[in-house]
């Protein structure tokens, strides 16, 4: 039986390690390439949300989104702690949201201290695509709402030593989980090390849930 990869869901950083499958996240108009365990995601983050081009920035998203090593559009989402207006942001979201949909990409989100109007959008767009809300620090009521809408949940770095988050990580159904290490510097094995001993799980009967959250997330069973 061959050995199942490590999955890192989201990351900003192309690293070398073996039996490790990354999404890495890129903006539109960056180089995509046939690299093996290599997959991408492609947005515009709420951060860039204000650009002067945006159109040209998503008529580049959507020529990525038609390659087949692009899995999902993100991260995009939105953010209260910028200047941006949240107007904006959202527009920009909503213009990304429509790609992901014509072509039946999950989407990689971004939230900052916008979780009602997230749930808001999903809701009112009775959206069923996957959305994987990444860098996942909030509470169980929010873990358990963003789940009941069909979301899946990604935790970084903050796993390793936040207690609370932790508490919510152990609570949540495994087949909505995945993990990821974001721009940190750390290996995506000690989050599962980490993840494992929190769920009181052996290894690699978490990297098993892991990968076939992948698979059923990303549609590649």
């Amino acid at each position: 039986m061959p050995v199942l990869p490590y999955i890192n869901i989201h990351t900003h950083h192309l690293n070398d390690y073996s039996n490790v499958c990354i999404v890495l996240s890129i903006n539109p108009g960056e180089q995509i390439t046939n690299r093996e365990a290599v997959f991408y995601s492609v947005g515009i983050h709420p951060w860039d949300s204000n650009l002067t081009d945006v159109p040209s920035a998503i008529h580049e998203l959507e020529i990525s989104a038609s390659d087949s090593n692009v899995i999902a559009i993100g991260e995009t989402g939105l953010d209260r702690m910028i200047e941006t207006p949240l107007s904006i942001q959202e527009d920009v979201f909503q213009k990304q949201l429509q790609i992901a949909e014509k072509y039946n990409k999950p989407v990689i989100i971004h939230c900052v201290k916008c979780f009602s109007e997230l749930i808001s959008i999903r809701k009112k767009k009775s959206i069923k695509l996957p959305w994987i809300v990444h860098d996942f620090r909030k509470n169980i009521q929010i873990a358990e709402d963003l789940i009941a809408l069909g979301c899946y949940l990604s935790f970084g770095k903050a796993l390793l030593t936040d207690e609370k988050l932790q508490t919510v990580f152990r609570s949540l159904p495994m087949n909505k989980l995945f993990l990821e290490t974001d721009d940190s510097d750390i290996k995506i094995e000690e989050l599962y090390k980490k993840a494992s001993l929190v769920k009181g799980l052996n290894l690699e009967d978490l990297k098993e849930e892991l990968f076939s959250n992948f698979t059923t997330c990303f549609n590649r069973i």
